[in-house]
């Protein structure tokens, strides 16, 4: 999990077995933006298929070196 996701960080998005019925499971993106403020930190995420979710920020996993982990 990312504690506080910044904009341009590449990420994996990561569900548990019983969520991953969405199909994003270890789906590939860039986080756009990030939510601000109280409450549940969200982040917007272009896929590397050009889909754009919104996911909290539990699900997400950073990718380190090039990005073709």
């Amino acid at each position: 999990m990312i504690w506080r996701p910044k904009e341009g960080m590449r990420v994996e998005l990561h569900y548990r077995k019983s969520m991953r019925v969405n199909g994003l499971h270890l789906a590939r993106g860039v986080v756009r933006a990030v939510g601000k403020g109280l409450g549940p930190i969200n982040a917007f995420v272009m896929l590397d298929d050009g889909t754009l979710v919104v996911v909290p920020r539990g699900h997400l996993v950073e990718l380190k070196g090039d990005g073709d982990d």
